[in-house]
């Protein structure tokens, strides 16, 4: 019996489970193991089950050109053809089985290997009867797309069909094994639907009990038996756990969304006892092993539209030689950046950003023309958004910043006094809970207000803003609560009427000092940035060209449930807690600096515990397994990285004895202002955005020292500085909580106390509403000040005393908390009027600033002497139409 399978290296636990499970079923049995990527360092051929092969030994006509061609699934599906053909060309191998490495064997598969030698080519089908019509996944549309045949399982005889059938193969693999869906290709698998056309011999194997997996399971009935398995009363020969993962066991695949693993017992059974080969075969440790085909030998990473580009010029013959080596890495850098289409020199879009485009059908909605008007903008919105849609930045071009053609003026409309919200309203991510809670301000002031929903992922957006119309955003008041980096794919996916006629502030969130410059034109959408604590504001001035404003985030969770430790994933005992996002960069959260502060405070056994709750690890597996190999040897420090609902993660906050934070930067610290809401004492870093509520009478705070912040970090700059905590000092605080309950009880009350005075809706509307209305305020004097630009709604000077008082009372009264006057409105007005020209605002004339200041005197004075009040008002509108001239022609001399 010879059975071989195919893996990058972080797949051998799967690989080990197979060979095992072949043994047991077949001891005399041999699985041959290809590797793809260097398995030196990680593997070690002589300890293994299996018998270890590379691609040196396969025959490939140019491994290297392949593996820059093609990403870890291609390339791992292209090879089989050469795999397979070495197999059989071995002396007493007759016959050869390949099975994907996420299959295990559970009884004999001498029949295979018998039809094989009859037929030459065995093939399974992906189901053999109908899949239900209930609109869930997969459907037998995903299957059309996929293919007729699973390709993880295919079995061949030494006859000439079988060579026949890998020569055809090999030569359409070599070059045209891509996973692109949506122009019909699905790697291997859908070449192999042609096969029983072109070979009539070849065996399709029916049988239920073979290639068992999610796609054909709820046409199938999975028994236990015994120790064993069957399927429709016949022996279970292998399943195919596609999309399994072992830390989630009760989940199936992560393919579908059919099958409920709890609901069948024999299906509950077997998920757990593969899970538990996995993790015995060293899952967790190989799981985060990079890839060995991932980085160009100058160390710039080849992503799915670099490899098409490489793809594409290496059939057609324009680049030759391997990314693998310094000269060739540098020579296809190169190509990358070279313009696409040849010497399209007015455009700055070169094959890399080509690439790109061709493969993002909401990147082709958004810039339609990006051999024209679009190319330039296009480039730019790339450079600006690389680290959040995943596009290397090294790659792109680097085209200035294009001006745009100026916008038209829209057609004047009506917008009443109110606020359109737009954010990730619907999103568990921290800035979509920012938008909730000061949405949830805004309402319990009784402030009128739209919403309007922008999911996450830019490609989702411009469909999901398609439709809007002016009844969505009908309020003059426009607060985008979607970041810096993310705002010119919302704005674009809005459109410019969004933006007419109103007046817009972005509410953004940034934990380091400094601000990334190649966001700065995110600021031109906006009239001003409201940030949610002072280390933001201070990092965002330096940059901005609009105003930025610290007001207050709300922090009002729901009162949890009453729920046991048991049922939130808390230990019993005295428990430190910690909550993080790996996809909020896990240095700067710094889990293991909390599970080294732990461990020096707390020998084992000692009595306290630790829980990391964290989500998204399987985007981040390296930094995920480093934690893993942190706690290890710890069993008391627990992670938890189940997404849970938010009364669990609330609760769990809740129930904790006491929360940690040993951050190296926050823009805000929701989780830390969280936990003081619930009455939870605090121990954090006495750094960045938590400062605004953190306190010494409310909080630990632990010290730190000022470092570099490393060029592993992205997206924060290499060279600028966060904090590095303390971790003897959080060692003392964590070792004083637990030994002082009435430290801790004390902490818990003050800490609640103020975060629920400083942080309460009540608190943040107030603040927000004085903006808003202060807002108007200026809107209101702009106009006065600048009659001959067209208003954004029908408006005319004062003409009356009834105008005038209400001019008064709305555009220049005191501001609410006593602060300014009608003279610091119309400064601020004046100094909004030239925001365009920024440069020149330090050499704005005093002379117009004491005009304007004479203008406040004399609109008091006619509220005061109400008998004067004509000839008051006469002057004053001489007075206005003056300022409007005298600022006319200091904007003609800055323009010179």
């Amino acid at each position: 019996m010879n059975v071989c399978t195919i893996i990058a290296r972080n797949y051998v636990a799967h690989a080990r489970v197979l060979a095992e499970s072949l043994k047991e079923v077949h001891p005399d049995g041999t699985c041959s193991v290809l590797v793809i990527d260097d398995p030196s360092g990680f593997i070690d051929g002589d300890k293994e089950l299996f018998e270890l092969v590379t691609l040196d030994q396969i025959g490939l006509p140019d491994a290297d050109r392949m593996a820059a061609s093609y990403d870890v699934m291609e390339l791992s599906t292209a090879v089989k053809p050469w795999l397979l053909r070495h197999l059989l060309q071995r002396p007493q191998v007759d016959s050869v089985m390949y099975l994907d490495p996420d299959i295990k064997v559970f009884s004999s598969l001498t029949e295979i290997e018998e039809r094989a030698l009859q037929h030459n080519v065995v093939l399974t089908p992906h189901f053999t009867d109908p899949l239900p019509r209930d609109n869930r996944k997969p459907s037998e549309e995903d299957i059309l797309i996929a293919g007729t045949y699973n390709l993880g399982f295919i079995a061949l005889g030494g006859g000439e069909t079988a060579e026949e059938l890998l020569s055809w193969w090999a030569e359409r693999l070599e070059h045209h094994c891509i996973n692109d869906p949506e122009r019909g290709w699905f790697v291997d698998q859908r070449w192999i639907d042609l096969a029983p056309g072109l070979w009539p011999g070849i065996d399709v194997l029916r049988d239920t009990g073979f290639n068992i997996a999610y796609w054909n399971l709820p046409t199938r009935k999975l028994e236990i038996d015994g120790e064993g398995y069957r399927v429709d009363g016949s022996p279970l020969r292998f399943f195919h756990f596609s999309g399994f993962d072992p830390r989630h066991p009760d989940r199936l695949s992560k393919h579908q969304d059919r099958i409920d693993t709890g609901a069948d017992p024999a299906l509950t059974r077997i998920c757990a006892e593969y899970a538990e080969d996995l993790l015995r075969n060293g899952f967790e440790q190989a799981n985060g092993w990079p890839y060995g085909w991932d980085l160009m030998a100058n160390g710039a990473r080849l992503d799915p539209a670099a490899r098409r580009v490489h793809r594409e010029a290496a059939e057609a013959g324009e680049f030759e030689g391997s990314v693998f080596t310094e000269r060739g890495a540098e020579r296809f850098v190169a190509y990358l950046r070279e313009p696409a289409g040849g010497d399209r020199t007015e455009v700055s879009v070169n094959r890399y950003a080509q690439a790109v485009w061709d493969a993002r059908p909401d990147f082709r909605r958004i810039f339609p023309d990006i051999e024209g008007v679009n190319g330039a903008e296009y480039v730019h919105w790339l450079d600006v958004t690389a680290y959040d849609t995943g596009i290397v930045a090294e790659f792109l071009p680097h085209a200035p910043r294009p001006a745009g053609p100026p916008r038209e003026p829209a057609p004047q409309v009506h917008v009443d006094p109110g606020v359109n919200v737009v954010g990730y309203l619907s999103s568990s991510r921290g800035v979509g809970e920012a938008a909730r809670q000061v949405l949830a301000a805004l309402e319990d002031g009784g402030v009128p207000t739209a919403r309007v929903d922008t999911p996450a992922a830019p490609d989702e957006i411009p469909p999901a803003m398609e439709g809007l119309t002016d009844a969505d955003y009908p309020y003059d008041t426009n607060l985008i609560c979607v970041n810096a980096d993310m705002l010119p794919a919302v704005a674009a996916g809005l459109g410019s009427r969004f933006f007419d006629y109103r007046h817009s502030i972005g509410l953004w969130f940034w934990e380091v000092t400094s601000f990334p410059e190649q966001w700065q034109p995110s600021f031109d959408h906006l009239d001003e940035v409201w940030v949610a604590s002072e280390h933001i504001a201070e990092a965002l001035r330096p940059l901005s060209t609009v105003p930025v404003r610290t007001i207050r985030v709300p922090v009002t969770p729901a009162e949890p449930k009453q729920l046991s430790r048991a049922e939130i994933g808390l230990p019993e005992g005295f428990c430190f807690l910690f909550v993080f996002d790996y996809r909020s960069v896990f240095k700067r959260k710094n889990p293991l600096g909390i599970v080294e502060a732990f461990c020096q405070a707390f020998p084992p056994g000692a009595g306290p515990s630790l829980v990391i709750k964290s989500v998204c690890g399987d985007e981040f597996p390296e930094q995920r397994e480093a934690l893993a190999a942190a706690v290890a040897e710890r069993p008391e420090i627990h992670l938890v990285e189940e997404r849970l609902p938010v009364e669990v993660k609330d609760a769990m906050i809740a129930s904790c004895d006491c929360y940690v934070s040993l951050h190296r930067s926050e823009g805000l610290g929701l989780t830390m202002a969280e936990a003081m809401y619930f009455g939870r004492p605090v121990i954090a870093t006495a750094y960045s955005g938590n400062l605004d509520f953190m306190t010494a009478e409310n909080s630990c705070l632990v010290p730190y020292a000022m470092t570099e912040i490393g060029d592993d970090a992205p997206p924060y700059p290499a060279h600028g500085e966060w904090a590095e905590p303390d971790l003897e000092y959080a060692t003392r605080m964590m070792q004083r909580v637990f030994a002082e309950p009435d430290l801790a009880a004390r902490l818990g009350r003050r800490g609640a106390a103020d975060i629920r005075r400083t942080h309460s809706l009540d608190a943040a509307c107030e603040l927000i509403e004085a903006r808003v209305a202060e807002v108007r305020r200026e809107r209101l004097v702009d106009r006065l000040l600048h009659p001959s630009v067209a208003p954004e709604r029908p408006w005319a000077p004062p003409s009356g005393r009834d105008d005038l008082e209400h001019l008064l009372k709305v555009g220049v009264a005191p501001h609410p908390t006593g602060a300014g006057g009608a003279g610091d409105f119309g400064k601020r007005a004046y100094r909004r009027l030239l925001r365009p020209y920024a440069a020149y605002q330090q050499r704005v004339n005093a002379s117009t600033t004491q005009s304007l200041d004479e203008l406040r005197e004399m609109l008091v004075e006619s509220l005061k002497m109400e008998a004067k009040v004509d000839a008051k008002l006469a002057a004053t509108n001489e007075q206005l139409r003056r300022l409007a001239d005298e600022v006319s022609r200091e904007r003609e001399r800055d323009d010179d």
